[in-house]
């Protein structure tokens, strides 16, 4: 029986659904309950967040956060030794305690992090996996919180407790919060589609660029798992966190359908544009590259060659296995998040002063989005998403498609469109508000024109519904306009130019959005009723993981 973390209605169930927790250590061989660390662990530690009393056997865990997508529940639980496992004793509901250190287990990855146990002198993270099929848990990673050296893939860094990454990974590596971990030029995790390698990256660790065309590359075969909580998120960002551009950013090359070959030719394979020597795509839409859960990528952007800068977060050719979920990309000098084909989802993400297009995508993304919120900066920012198909053959297949929900769009005067749907693009839209810019949506050549249909008789391959649009002007028709734009958007149902009310990024008491909206009939969408990225001014996903903005 899978454990199932309950939510306020049903606690009452949870002892019996968790019967035992086994904890042993299977990647050292190391038993904790064996080699008596839980009898070691200290019972006057305020900084913990799991104490043992060897008297009793019993383990306490005075706040457990139980994640289940943006919503969470919180329980103070207890487990006791039974054999060489734990068994759940008491599970009580408490108020919400956020802004603390916290047990947090993830109903997603089935992981439950235990950020601090004292053993002896000693305090360690704990990671604690569930065994499928079981009600059980395995001690995944048990690591030292103080720093230990560097461990043999890493050079000593320039400062006390750094140590630098360099070079092409194809052995499994982790990174840790107890180390300040510093990319030194391209660094490359596995071979392309050889010597795969998996980069693990554990919640709180920190990982900056030097200052240059310094970025982390996981290639075709290999993942990051980089599971950060909300207590605890990742942070990569560049050395002095002040300015776009201090580094190069995180790049993912996958497997799965892209754009750009010449007819005929399968799979489909091309170089990436700004280091060419770097190739993506396949023929596997469900590729898997990994996980990026509540990590913060900051800063990005720094110029590989002349005029080819890395977006914050590129996504080539990356598949529908991979979870990007709680991303918040922040002073990029490129693009924010840029899909380069593939069929990649996403959820969950912040895009804030990005110095170019927010959102990008070409190649032939066939992805999903759901709950984005783009906020330019003042006097900084190009368009909230610029959409291709292929910028040389506009027509080519597979064609870009991608199938996006619940985005709110706040521009600046100094942007240039909210959308930009240009050379073949297609795409279906709901649930979304976009203002603030000098042009809300704009529709551009002839390709995208005739993708699209006409007001009236739409082919479904460039939809928007149910969404709201305020700006300077809230349409602009391009080159090749075979229809008003104005038209398209008013032709479809639920759509509005009426004033979000907006307070900030969420919508303000009595705005229209919190009942404008309609649920997306397909399994990765979360089915809601409200257009935009928040439901009300009490649902801010963002708070407590997210770097100020």
């Amino acid at each position: 029986m899978l454990v199932n973390w309950p939510d306020h209605k049903v606690h009452e169930t949870l002892k019996s659904e968790i019967e035992m927790i086994r904890l042993k250590n299977g990647q050292a061989g190391l038993s904790i309950i064996s080699a008596l660390m839980l009898s070691m662990f200290a019972t006057n530690s305020h900084a913990a967040t799991a104490t043992f009393d060897p008297a009793t056997g019993v383990v306490d865990m005075p706040v457990v956060e139980v994640l289940n997508g943006a919503s969470s529940t919180f329980f103070n639980a207890q487990l006791q030794i039974d054999g060489d496992a734990l068994k759940l004793i008491s599970a009580n509901p408490i108020p919400e305690t956020k802004g603390q250190e916290r047990v947090v287990f993830d109903l997603a990855t089935t992981a439950l992090h235990v950020p601090s146990i004292n053993v002896g002198a000693d305090e360690f993270y704990a990671k604690l996996q569930l065994i499928p099929g079981t009600s059980r848990f395995s001690v995944a990673q048990l690591v030292n919180n103080s720093f230990q050296g560097c461990p043999d893939f890493a050079a000593p860094g320039p400062v006390e407790g750094s140590c630098l990454l360099s070079g092409e990974y194809n052995q499994n590596i982790t990174l840790t919060k107890n180390t300040q971990w510093i990319v030194s030029g391209g660094v490359f995790i596995g071979g392309d589609n050889v010597n795969s390698a998996t980069l693990t990256i554990n919640p709180g660790t920190q990982i900056f660029g030097q200052q240059g065309a310094d970025f982390l590359w996981i290639r075709r075969g290999s993942k990051i798992m980089a599971e950060g909580t909300p207590d605890h998120p990742i942070v990569m960002s560049g050395p002095s966190q002040q300015a776009a551009g201090e580094w190069g950013g995180l790049v993912l090359s996958g497997n799965a359908p892209v754009n750009g070959c010449n007819e005929g030719v399968s799979p489909c394979e091309i170089p990436f544009e700004a280091v060419t020597s770097e190739i993506f795509g396949g023929n596997n839409p469900e590729d898997n590259s990994g996980l990026i859960k509540y990590t913060q990528i900051l800063f990005a952007g720094f110029a590989v060659r002349p005029n080819e800068e890395l977006n914050g977060l590129t996504l080539n050719g990356v598949g529908s296995g991979t979870v990007i979920d709680f991303v918040h990309v922040h002073e990029g000098l490129d693009d924010g998040v840029e899909m380069f084909g593939g069929t990649v989802g996403l959820k969950h993400l912040v895009l804030s002063n990005i110095g170019d297009d927010s959102l990008d995508w070409g190649s032939g993304w066939t992805g999903k989005a759901q709950f984005v919120l783009i906020k330019q900066a003042g006097d900084d920012g190009d368009r909230g998403i610029e959409a291709d198909n292929n910028e040389v053959n506009n027509d080519i297949t597979p064609r870009a498609k991608p199938m996006l929900s619940n985005m709110t769009m706040i521009g600046a005067p100094v942007a240039t469109q909210g959308i930009l749907l240009r050379r073949g693009t297609g795409a279906n839209i709901w649930n979304s508000v976009i203002t603030g810019f000098p042009d809300c949506v704009s529709i551009d050549g002839d390709a995208t024109f005739l993708n699209a249909g006409a007001p009236g008789n739409l082919t479904g391959e460039l939809t928007m519904v149910n969404s709201f649009v305020r700006c300077g002007n809230n349409f602009l028709d391009g080159n090749g306009a075979t229809f008003a734009v104005a038209d398209w958007f008013t032709a479809q149902s639920g759509n509005s130019q009426e004033d979000p009310l907006l307070n900030g990024f969420l919508p303000a008491a009595g705005s229209p959005l919190t009942l404008g909206g309609a649920p997306v009939n397909d399994a990765f969408f979360d089915a809601v009723d409200y257009v935009g990225a928040f439901k009300d001014a009490g649902d801010d996903w963002t708070q407590e993981w997210t770097f100020n903005f």
